[in-house]
């Protein structure tokens, strides 16, 4: 199903860069929250989406992520846990380090192994986030199938989604592998989750991602961080 799914995506190794962006100066700082659900289809094997999350979340870390940028990685399952909340400093200009991205990325895309789902606790945890840092820009990702019939907080699903785009600081949200499966209903999970974030999803700053169709969605969504920047 995802064979070649982030075929394009330049993973662990950096992409080119001229000297003054590599020191880090024409790149104004961001705040780069990402939740990773790993609830749902990220226990099944054959879907492979531990797999693709962690290779996308690696690409993210290496190729987005600025000397002077804010990272804040959240793992949600029953609960959110917090994996990494720091700001990169690299006086060489250096990107984070191979072995850090390794080790933040496996630990966020560890399997659950309790049942539930705290997605909407997420959003509201990224939206305070965003506002500890408010005089940065920030830009939201979530690595979700968009599944949340398990999420006991989900009808407060639409006001803490509202509330993340209200933040001034908040440049982009990145909605990430939403999965076309059919949910309760028959309607699949992709057009349940964003019928349930309300009018909030058709902001501009979203941008959205199906599970079959990240690798065509994130040359954009780089696109999308480089104008946050300025």
């Amino acid at each position: 199903m995802f064979s070649t799914l982030l075929s394009v995506l330049p993973l662990l190794t950096a992409a080119p860069a001229s000297a003054s962006t590599m020191l880090g100066l024409s790149t104004p700082p961001l705040h780069f929250v990402m939740a990773a659900d790993m609830t749902g289809s990220s226990k099944n094997p054959a879907f492979g989406y531990a797999k693709q999350v962690k290779l996308l979340s690696q690409s993210l870390l290496l190729n987005q992520v600025h000397s002077g940028d804010t990272v804040t990685l959240l793992r949600v399952c029953s609960g959110v846990q917090t994996i990494a909340d720091f700001t990169f400093q690299s006086k060489n200009g250096a990107r984070l380090s191979k072995s850090d991205i390794l080790r933040y990325t496996g630990a966020l895309t560890e399997p659950c192994t309790t049942h539930g789902s705290a997605i909407t606790a997420s959003l509201a945890l990224a939206r305070a986030a965003v506002n500890r840092t408010a005089a940065v820009g920030s830009v939201a990702v979530f690595f979700t199938d968009g599944a949340v019939e398990d999420d006991p907080a989900r009808a407060r699903l639409s006001r803490a989604f509202s509330g993340l785009l209200s933040e001034p600081g908040t440049r982009l949200v990145f909605l990430a592998g939403l999965s076309p499966e059919k949910g309760v209903g028959g309607n699949s999970i992709r057009d349940t989750f964003v019928g349930a974030l309300g009018q909030s999803s058709r902001d501009p700053r979203v941008l959205m991602a199906g599970a079959y169709d990240l690798n065509n969605v994130y040359p954009a969504f780089a696109d999308a961080v480089k104008k946050a920047r300025k």
